[in-house]
């Protein structure tokens, strides 16, 4: 006799950490900002067929990481989050890496100045080996001369899945201001296109369901879509509920 199986229990279901970045850059037309979204494909096993950022989980990778960056020490990041310095460390590691995975851009500059190391930009081939699990970020931008470019970086958010789904995340939300000369693009497995949206259109479209959201990515653009432009919103502070919404 086969014994049947046990009832799904929601409250056994672990929160993994997580974190994802809404990529913003001046509009082209119209004022205002906007925001790098992907679209992502229905076979994903959490939120498929949304429009998402890019992002994912905080790999064990990412907490190894030792390498000093050029912005606010780790111990301001987990104020900001309310979580603990490494936990903060690994995040920002994590969020770079993930965004540099999924759309090329990497948020990076010469460790010397004013000339990089001779060895250049970090390529398709190294994106998609890091994308695969091998090395780590700070492996990366060592081999290149490279270090982090974490300024570039704002803490916008915490929101944690509610009880119920089968996955679950305790997700950090950043913003990033799009380096100068950099082109996110859509070479990922999870996305079957990706845009650039005015946030102001990206919030209405959500909001009537012409784009499908989690309810965190509508709020995130739905801030967004207030901003005059990317240097407002650099500058905005934020007050972030600890323990996430």
């Amino acid at each position: 006799m086969t014994t049947p199986p046990a009832p799904f229990d929601p409250g056994a279901v672990p929160i993994r950490e997580a974190a994802t970045v809404a990529l913003i850059r001046d509009a082209r037309v119209g004022g205002g900002v906007e925001v790098f979204l992907q679209h992502r494909v229905p076979t994903m096993q959490f939120a498929a067929g949304m429009s998402v950022f890019p992002g994912g989980g905080v790999e064990p990778r990412d907490y190894r990481g030792t390498r000093a960056w050029r912005g606010p020490e780790s111990r301001w990041w987990a104020g900001r989050f309310a979580i603990g310095e490494e936990r903060a460390a690994a995040a920002v590691r994590g969020v770079a890496r993930e965004l540099f995975e999924e759309t090329g851009v990497l948020l990076a500059e010469p460790e010397t100045e004013p000339e990089p190391t001779p060895s250049g930009q970090p390529g398709h081939a190294e994106r998609r080996a890091l994308d695969a699990g091998e090395g780590d970020l700070d492996g990366l931008l060592a081999q290149h001369g490279l270090v982090l470019s974490a300024h570039l970086l704002r803490p916008w958010d915490r929101w944690t899945t509610p009880l119920g789904p089968p996955r679950r995340y305790d997700t950090l939300f950043f913003v990033a201001a799009l380096p100068e000369g950099a082109e996110p693009d859509a070479v990922t497995s999870e996305a079957r296109a990706a845009e650039w949206i005015r946030a102001e259109d990206a919030a209405l479209a959500g909001t009537l369901g012409h784009l499908g959201m989690l309810r965190p990515t509508l709020h995130v653009v739905s801030d967004l879509a207030t901003a005059a432009n990317v240097g407002e919103v650099m500058e905005w502070p934020r007050t972030i509920a600890p323990g996430g919404n």
